[in-house]
């Protein structure tokens, strides 16, 4: 048995250093990448190079979604890059901690199947992590982006009722901001200077943003901009109080389950001291 693991861990590291050296070509897609959004992704070569055809070709559903996600992350044009990063990503991870797990429980024999489980268990989350990050990541923004739209929307509203045009308006809330919201605002605001339409330009926003509530919102505010932007004023003003009252219920909302979570550990601690007062009531007459 222990033959069997150091022959398939010893091919698996075999071909693992050929897809390095094949995957050469590659090098300029990884370099420049995040280290700290793509981890080793010095390595994602071997991932790049066994994805180029066979089974393990990005295609299908799996590759449909993290086009998807990479779009709305990293702009439409990045989409098939970012998309076949990922899917190396996850396949280099694969193959690497596969083989590691081979080798080593090869060389600690007498804990093989243990080392074998959680080799194949890693590989498995790693996989995972690799093709759910980009999504993740979209939640996140999505989260970040939704909180602080109640103060875009009413900086908005002061500076339209102070007789700027939307666009106007729109512009300098983006450029005065810092975060992934006004990040989004601002690749807006050079689509407008692109030849985007400021409908077009708003509905990109929301479809960027991921996130259900400023899509409504932009919703309501391209169906404004087409009657004409006459109530603009008014309904920015009443967006602004609406998403400040639902921000307030979130918050509530959250503070509710936060003072529900401490509940069990407000438990533990009293049992604790129960225990120590007992145990001292019951002592005492032995002393």
């Amino acid at each position: 048995m222990r033959f069997i693991l150091i022959i398939i861990g010893t091919v698996l590291a075999v071909l693992f250093i050929a897809k390095i050296i094949s995957g050469k070509k590659f090098e300029s897609m990884v370099s420049e990448l995040d280290s700290g959004s793509f981890p080793m992704n010095q390595l994602y070569i071997v991932g790049l190079s066994w994805s180029q055809k066979g089974i393990l070709k990005l295609k299908g559903k799996k590759a449909a979604d993290l086009k998807m996600y990479a779009a709305l992350l990293y702009e439409q044009q990045y989409a098939d890059y970012y998309a076949n990063i990922a899917w190396a990503e996850a396949i280099t991870f694969a193959h690497l901690f596969l083989t590691i797990s081979f080798l080593l429980a090869a060389i600690a024999f007498g804990s093989a199947a243990l080392i074998l489980l959680a080799g194949v268990f890693l590989s498995v989350l790693l996989v995972i992590f690799s093709l759910e990050n980009m999504k993740n990541e979209l939640s996140k923004r999505a989260a970040e982006c939704e909180a602080q739209l109640p103060e875009v929307v009413s900086t908005m509203a002061i500076l339209v009722n102070s007789g700027m045009i939307l666009k106007e308006a729109w512009n300098t809330v983006a450029d005065r901001g810092e975060g992934t919201f006004y990040n989004l605002m601002r690749r807006a605001s050079e689509n407008m200077k692109n030849g985007y339409t400021d409908v077009d330009a708003i509905f990109l926003f929301g479809k960027e943003s991921n996130s259900s509530e400023i899509k409504k919102f932009t919703s309501a505010l391209i169906q404004n901009l087409e009657r004409g932007g006459a109530e603009l004023s008014i309904f920015l003003m009443n967006q602004s109080s609406e998403l400040w009252n639902a921000k307030k219920q979130l918050l509530l909302q959250k503070g509710e389950k936060a003072s529900g979570k401490l509940l069990a550990p407000i438990a533990i601690i009293f049992i604790g001291i129960m225990i120590i007062v007992m145990t001292a009531a019951f002592a005492g007459p032995l002393f």
